[in-house]
């Protein structure tokens, strides 16, 4: 039995996760909205002000994946699911090997694995994400690279 809603959520949570792997196939006009609304958190992250369309969003995933060697891979643990017909909400890991970059405070040498969790929703509209929301452990990323956390960031 086929689920469109289950359908749709797969389809638009693969090619998310293809462009952040580098595996994408599909270009991403096909599934990302002209002008996008981003959510980032504030620590570690550019501002969300700074990241309005699709070109911008790429060229943010293409840095993020500059730091690490080929190979790091974001995976689905929980979802992806459509909640609503526009969300599609999924519980992600991200494993990679850093090979130096961001952040710039690191203590550790390249070559350092990584593993860190986080929340993706995407609202879609025309079948297009327009508006993204991030939730990461970014502070455990600092921790596992012997990053300093600047003050004020765990408050």
């Amino acid at each position: 039995m086929n689920d469109p809603q289950a359908d749709v959520a797969h389809t638009i949570w693969n090619y998310w996760t293809g462009l952040w792997n580098g595996t994408g196939r599909t270009d991403p006009a096909e599934f990302i909205a002209d002008d996008v609304t981003v959510h980032l958190p504030t620590f570690g992250m550019p501002p969300s002000s700074s990241l309005t369309t699709r070109d911008h969003v790429t060229g943010w995933i293409e840095g993020f994946r500059s730091c690490y060697r080929p190979g790091a891979r974001f995976a689905a643990e929980l979802g992806p699911w459509l909640a609503g017909g526009q969300f599609v909400v999924a519980r992600w890991r991200f494993t990679g090997t850093w090979q130096g970059g961001v952040p710039a405070t690191a203590t550790v040498a390249p070559g350092a694995d990584v593993s860190i969790c986080g929340v993706d929703i995407l609202r879609l509209e025309d079948g297009r994400i327009a508006e993204y929301w991030l939730s990461d452990d970014q502070l455990d990323l600092y921790g596992q690279l012997g990053a300093a956390i600047p003050a004020g960031a765990r408050s």
